[in-house]
């Protein structure tokens, strides 16, 4: 059964955020949610997940329940959530904190050890969270939400791909397709719109905290609506969408 967002709104403090969201995506695919900074992506993610420590209105509804009706048991089984940065305040390994995906609903050592060959972070597994890379940093709490979430849930993710490098981003990638391919529905905050392109099924476009536009990722990043919607040309090149990027120290006309 579907996700379903019914007139979602978010406030931080007096400011709106988001403004009367209403889409909808199936399981066994992957959303990418973009849009410029401050278009409320985040803010709507955060809602979903219940995450969201501000006034928010509207409702959730996964798998015919809405989500702010869930237990906390019944959250954590049907929905991970990966923050945009991070943060883990005790001083764990990277193991310890995949483990915390049984913090709630107990989660058997293949849980754990499924999640960490998805994610390949074995020889992360005995360092220190804090002393780990950015990028193996969000490899590690993947493997978490991974642990956690059960196939068929709902997995949400701000920026998931932000601090790696192409070879992380590549092994990501397969393991959100292959989540998604087994019924999940994978919601993404992506900035790299060609990114967006080449994982996502589908995209929620959002701007100043309205859904600007939502449909399959090829009606929705064609060349005419990016180049309006964010400034910068865009061209196809096979199955590929890329920006047109000018040349450093190019001469300038006249």
């Amino acid at each position: 059964m579907s996700l379903i967002l019914d007139s979602i709104c978010v406030w931080h403090g007096a400011r709106a955020a988001v403004h009367g969201v209403s889409v909808s995506a199936p399981p066994g695919r992957i959303v990418a949610v973009i849009g410029r900074n401050g278009s409320g992506k985040s803010s709507l993610v955060r809602a979903i997940a219940g995450v969201h420590v501000g006034r928010s209105s509207g409702s959730a509804t996964w798998q015919g329940r809405e989500l702010a009706a869930s237990t906390a048991a019944e959250r954590a089984r049907r929905v991970a959530y990966v923050a945009q940065r991070p943060l883990v305040a005790a001083n764990f390994t990277a193991r310890e904190v995949i483990e915390l995906a049984g913090a709630v609903v107990p989660r058997s050592a293949e849980h754990i050890e499924r999640a960490v060959d998805a994610l390949a972070v074995h020889e992360l597994l005995d360092r220190s969270f804090a002393a780990l890379s950015g990028g193996e940093q969000q490899r590690v709490v993947l493997a978490r939400a991974l642990a956690q979430h059960d196939a068929g849930g709902l997995l949400i993710l701000d920026e998931p791909l932000s601090a790696m490098d192409l070879a992380e981003q590549q092994r990501v990638a397969g393991a959100l397709q292959a989540v998604a391919s087994a019924g999940s529905l994978v919601l993404v905050v992506l900035h790299d719109l060609a990114l967006a392109d080449a994982l996502a099924h589908s995209v929620w476009w959002m701007e100043a905290g309205r859904l600007r536009a939502s449909g399959l990722r090829e009606a929705v990043l064609s060349e005419t609506a990016l180049l309006e919607g964010f400034g910068v040309p865009f061209e196809r090149v096979g199955d590929s969408l890329r920006p047109i990027v000018a040349l450093r120290g190019a001469a300038a006309e006249g």
